[in-house]
């Protein structure tokens, strides 16, 4: 078979030495990530822990994962409204969700929704005083990244990995066994041709090509490989949510984006002291000729912290209705997909 030539690299992509990619809305799909978070707010709002004698069918809750999203997350607009005040992490986008219903103790999300709207366009000002409601209604540890949040997490994996692989990656059993995992369904969110041969002709180029993603290393990699991309990124630069879990750990603050320690850490590498990126510690330069590629609020903005330029996608979850948002927060480029990397 005759192998269609595709164009080549976009000119404005000459200006830059690394290339840095978020990965859900970019290059994966996040639409099964949204539904592992939809299920998990619904395990624990429908739990019998909480509600009383309410039982669950793990099989019967993937029949009706579509409609259960839909109620979750009021037809994903509520995804859309926390995206675009910040929110990363889909662990963080059902713990808010669950925290929020249990704050106002109702299992009615469009009362969610509306109580979300009044959040702060930052994010990262709200989880404190989340948290403070949250501690004095449980009597425990809710606070983002402690008790609470954590089982979530878990809660979250389950769903995604399914029940032998979680069982075979963190040791323990499902809360609910039946979860055959959606991990399985992964696809790129452009078509796979495509992809490869953007990646094939900016390796090509001699770009330096990085990841600053919310996901877990093994949900990072696996894709990665999967799609035949690996190889093109710099090894020291594949960087990832459990590069921000750990550096908060050690250094006791809060480093999930829009921070931007995630693109930085992917453009110093993944051998540079964290504190000195904290601490702003480091070559300043750099910074100019890096590129940063990303489909939410919480990418242009930690982009922006950090002084990059950066190149949207309309790819997330608003969709083309997003342009408006990245316009007024002065992205450099935007582009349809990122299959506009090459041009004819």
């Amino acid at each position: 078979m005759v192998k269609i030539f595709m164009g080549r690299l976009a000119d404005f992509l000459n200006k830059y030495n690394t290339i840095i990619f978020d990965m859900d809305g970019v290059i994966t799909s996040e639409q099964n990530y949204w539904t592992c978070a939809a299920l998990t707010v619904w395990e624990w709002t429908h739990s019998a822990a909480l509600y009383g004698d309410e039982q669950l069918d793990a099989k019967q809750m993937l029949a009706d994962a579509a409609k259960i999203r839909a109620a979750v997350f009021s037809r994903d607009a509520l995804i859309a409204l926390l995206k675009g005040k910040g929110v990363n992490s889909n662990w963080d986008l059902g713990y808010l969700v669950f925290a929020v219903s249990l704050i106002l103790n109702t299992r009615d999300f469009s009362e969610v929704m509306r109580y979300c709207e009044s959040f702060d366009d930052n994010i990262l000002n709200e989880y404190d005083s989340v948290a403070d409601r949250l501690d004095a209604i449980t009597g425990r540890s809710c606070a983002r990244n402690e008790e609470l949040w954590y089982e979530m997490v878990m809660t979250f994996q389950e769903w995604f990995l399914g029940d032998a692989l979680f069982e075979k990656r963190f040791k323990r059993k499902s809360r609910l066994a039946g979860k055959a995992g959606l991990i399985h369904s992964e696809q790129p969110i452009i078509d796979k041709e495509v992809l490869d041969e953007i990646f094939k002709r900016l390796t090509e180029s001699g770009k330096r090509l990085a990841t600053g993603t919310g996901r877990p290393s093994n949900e990072l990699i696996q894709p990665l490989k999967s799609f035949g991309i690996y190889e093109c990124f710099a090894q020291d630069g594949i960087i990832n949510h459990d590069h921000v879990m750990n550096a908060e750990r050690i250094l006791g603050c809060n480093l999930t984006k829009p921070h931007p320690y995630i693109f930085l850490k992917a453009l110093l590498g993944e051998s540079f002291d964290d504190s000195r990126i904290v601490n702003g510690d480091y070559d300043k330069e750099l910074v100019k000729s890096a590129l940063i590629v990303g489909a939410a609020g919480a990418d242009i903005l930690a982009a922006k912290a950090m002084g990059a330029d950066f190149c949207a996608v309309l790819t997330g979850i608003s969709g083309e209705s997003a342009r408006g948002y990245f316009e007024e927060q002065k992205a450099e480029y935007i582009l349809a997909s990122l299959a506009d990397f090459l041009q004819g």
